[in-house]
């Protein structure tokens, strides 16, 4: 109800709502036709994860751009206006991030855009648990977190849909690093504030599901979009990745993960089976050269 209050609020009109409703069983379609008729309510017939259902919701979007947002949100009223303002100023910047505040921490980042951590092999959100006021700064970024984010609707064009093996969690930064071999630039506007109550959706699912999921997707990731001269180095980092995901702080985590060292290296191949057969054509359309490729993964952000 409050995300869709915030949109119904914005300065800016020239827009249009789409719901995407996952195979839900809840009363919340019935819910959206009660109190925002003006919702155009796409029902899926299967939970298709956060790829299908926005790719879905992308391919019925009429506008020139195509505005991204999670429903467990609030956007600021200003925020779709500055968006587009972004965008409209800067015609060779293709997508656009906004400020992300943590919902239950007034004035903490969520994310200020997103960045690549090579140590890691994982896509991260920029700035997290920082003080909002520190990222006050228009930037180019490595990309965006999709869960509000504004695109011109010729990038997916040109660098395809959300890649729908993924299900959930590391999409977008698949999207992000596929955006950037393509040649595709981000812009961080931090006037366009939204408010995230962080894992409303994922923290309800399984932890064991979840972290297999998270695990297999970010090797997929790394197989799929990371420069050849990089991927061959990644062997030695796996290992250290695997102690970072066995020694989690949280103790119950820590037993959950050591007790499923099997799935989750399982999870790894997978990934990296899946990642390796999709490689061909996103490098297909490498369009900058690997040193610049390089430079954007390793310092993730700079001056616009």
């Amino acid at each position: 109800p409050r995300c869709l209050d915030s949109l119904a609020a914005q300065t800016y009109k020239d827009f249009e709502m789409i719901v995407v409703d996952n195979a839900s069983t809840d009363t919340s379609v019935e819910w959206v036709r009660e109190h925002h008729p003006e919702v155009h309510i796409l029902q899926r017939e299967d939970n298709g994860g956060f790829s299908k259902a926005v790719n879905t919701g992308i391919r019925a979007a009429r506008g020139r751009y195509v505005a991204l947002l999670n429903n467990d949100t609030i956007a600021d009223s200003l925020w779709l206006a500055t968006l587009v303002r972004t965008l409209e100023d800067r015609p060779t910047y293709h997508f656009a991030a906004s400020k992300m505040l943590l919902l239950d921490k007034p004035g903490r980042l969520n994310a200020a855009g997103d960045v690549y951590v090579l140590s890691r092999l994982l896509g991260k959100n920029r700035g997290f648990g920082k003080p909002a006021s520190t990222y006050a700064t228009i930037e180019r970024v490595l990309g965006a977190c999709a869960g509000a984010a504004l695109y011109r609707r010729e990038l997916f064009d040109a660098v395809g849909m959300f890649d729908e093996d993924f299900f959930l969690m590391s999409e977008d930064t698949d999207f992000n690093l596929r955006c950037l071999i393509a040649g595709k630039r981000c812009l961080y506007a931090p006037a366009a504030e939204v408010h995230h109550k962080l894992r409303a959706s994922v923290g309800t699912n399984p932890t064991r599901e979840m972290m297999c999921l998270a695990i297999r997707n970010e090797a997929l990731v790394a197989a799929k979009d990371l420069p050849a001269s990089v991927l061959i180095l990644a062997p030695l980092w796996w290992p250290y990745r695997f102690m970072r995901q066995s020694l989690p702080l949280n103790k119950t985590l820590m037993l959950l993960h050591l007790k499923s060292t099997r799935l989750r290296l399982k999870a790894e191949f997978d990934g990296i089976r899946l990642g390796l057969a999709k490689r061909a054509d996103v490098w297909s359309r490498k369009a900058i050269g690997t040193l610049e490729i390089l430079r954007w993964l390793l310092k993730g952000s700079g001056p616009a």
